[in-house]
């Protein structure tokens, strides 16, 4: 017969008898339980049960809370390792599944592991440089078009139907478009001083290139490392959510890879039959923003309805703006599905929420790996608690 734990304050003098509880339940949750039956009502008495529980859970919320505000704030005093790390484990959950292809076709594990690495790593590259020096070798003819624009947009703001006077309108056109000509080269340096330094970034560069590598070449050799920290009785849960985490984090890659793919060759012939310019770079843009799940296709997209709109007007930026977000809608419900199954199984609220609150919590970084990182946790907890539920059948 199954009994129903009741904390040790449910029950005194006259009421039913104590059912079975947890050894040394008793102990944690009262004080002086051996008087109990003495007459005196005990002050917890006073409080509901309701009341009670939901204290105990505030506590371990909180605690939980602490420990994590804990650990981010360690991970963020080495905030340069941290981030070269976390890319470099995704890295190798994308450029890992080619290693065992290469391994099924007979190569051995170091060459596979080096062949993969250098021509991912050299594809991301090229990728990267080419869609920003295109863009940056534009950068002269398009700040002509702005101020253009600007000048087209002041009459309209002026003479159209919201009769904005001419200084304010000034103020948000050509003003405006003046402000970035005369200014582009101190913007850029800006940017740059912002980026914590150019020996930051080499440093962190090659600290993710070598880890990838390492990553890469290892044998499971680290992750058993890791799954030998936890305790004796705890290793099989640990070693069950890590392989599932994994498995998650691997076929998250592979459908950022192949959506941002299936974005950037979906809009070429839309910018090209609308003859935009730089549509090859453009295309490279959307791809690497599909990257960055929701805020990363949402900055390529304003890049792209920018230029539309200063080289071809508003209709023209209007339309793609509209097919953007068509294309995007279409593979991210019909094919992402296909692509992932259950392996990522996140309602599109939650990724909404969670890449808001990476974005807020630690930037661009944040919002990259925000939803990778729920959705490994959210896996592993499942893949865990399946796992025990034949333990708590038998």
């Amino acid at each position: 017969m199954t009994t129903r734990w009741a904390p040790p304050w449910a029950h005194g003098d006259g009421e039913a008898p104590r059912t079975a509880e947890p050894e040394g339940v008793a102990e944690q949750l009262t004080d002086g339980a051996s008087g109990a039956g003495d007459g005196h009502k005990r002050p917890i008495d006073d409080v509901s049960f309701g009341v009670q529980v939901a204290a105990w859970w505030s506590l371990c919320v909180l605690l939980i809370l602490a420990a994590i505000a804990a650990i981010g704030a360690l991970l963020t005093h080495v905030y340069l390792v941290t981030v070269t790390i976390a890319i470099a484990v995704m890295l190798c959950a994308l450029l890992e599944p080619a290693v065992r292809v290469l391994r099924r076709i007979g190569l051995p594990r170091p060459l596979a592991a080096f062949l993969v690495f250098v021509l991912g790593i050299a594809a991301i590259s090229f990728l990267t440089w080419y869609a920003l020096s295109q863009i940056a070798d534009a950068k002269d003819v398009l700040v002509n078009q702005v101020q253009d624009a600007a000048v087209t947009i002041r009459h309209w703001l002026v003479y159209g139907p919201l009769h904005v006077a001419p200084k304010q309108a000034d103020k948000y056109t050509t003003h405006l478009g003046d402000t970035l000509a005369q200014n582009q080269g101190n913007i850029l340096s800006g940017v740059a001083s912002q980026a914590s330094g150019a020996l930051g970034i080499l440093s962190g560069a090659v600290l993710c290139l070598f880890a990838t590598l390492f990553m890469l070449l290892d044998n499971g050799s680290m992750w058993r490392w890791v799954v030998r920290l936890a305790p004796v009785h705890s290793r099989g849960h640990v070693a069950t959510a890590g392989a599932a985490a994994w498995s998650t984090l691997t076929a998250y890659m592979r459908s950022l890879v192949i959506l941002g793919g299936l974005n950037a060759l979906a809009m070429v012939p839309a910018m090209w039959i609308a003859g935009l310019p730089l549509v090859a770079p453009l295309a490279v843009l959307i791809f690497l923003g599909s990257l960055v799940p929701l805020i990363g296709v949402i900055v390529a997209g304003v890049i792209v309805c920018l230029i539309a709109l200063v080289t071809k007007g508003v209709a023209t930026a209007i339309v793609m703006a509209v097919v953007l977000v068509l294309i995007v809608q279409l593979f991210g419900n019909i094919v992402n599905p296909i692509i992932l199954g259950k392996a990522v199984d996140l309602h599109p609220l939650a990724i909404l929420v969670t890449v808001t609150a990476g974005t807020l919590l630690a930037g661009a970084f944040g919002a990259f790996v925000a939803v990778p990182l729920v959705a490994v946790l959210n896996n592993g907890i499942k893949a865990i608690r399946n796992s025990r539920e034949p333990e708590q059948r038998a």
